[in-house]
């Protein structure tokens, strides 16, 4: 997490660390950036870097509204940058197909996918 705020503070024009709360505890957390895409120019996109939410709340209708919050922040502050796009990158391998149902329902559409080679 301190890794993550010291990217953030040492570029915050292009970064945005976004927290949910419930009561005084962190319920959520979401870490994005904007900037052109690799193979691009002068489009925005924004990618997710981390998105977590409380392991007591992830199964439940409350983790759903954190979720659901978290990335409907992310949405307003990247049009705010101009970013024509949202990316999320789902890497952990954790509850992949709650993700995908979420990602659906919120208008996400599949691209690429995630692969891993332990060495």
């Amino acid at each position: 997490m301190e890794a993550i705020i010291a990217r953030i503070v040492a570029n915050p024009s292009r970064s945005a660390c976004i927290l949910a709360t419930r009561g005084d505890d962190v319920a959520g957390m979401l870490w994005c950036s904007v900037g052109e895409h690799h193979i691009g120019r002068d489009i925005l996109l924004t990618t997710i870097h981390n998105l977590n939410v409380q392991k007591s709340l992830r199964a439940s209708l409350a983790g759903g509204k954190v979720t659901l919050g978290l990335l409907k922040r992310a949405e307003a502050w990247s049009r705010a940058k101009g970013a024509r796009e949202m990316l999320f990158h789902v890497t952990s391998g954790v509850e992949t197909a709650r993700t995908e149902r979420i990602m659906r329902k919120m208008g996400y559409e599949a691209m690429g996918g995630n692969y891993v080679e332990h060495v």
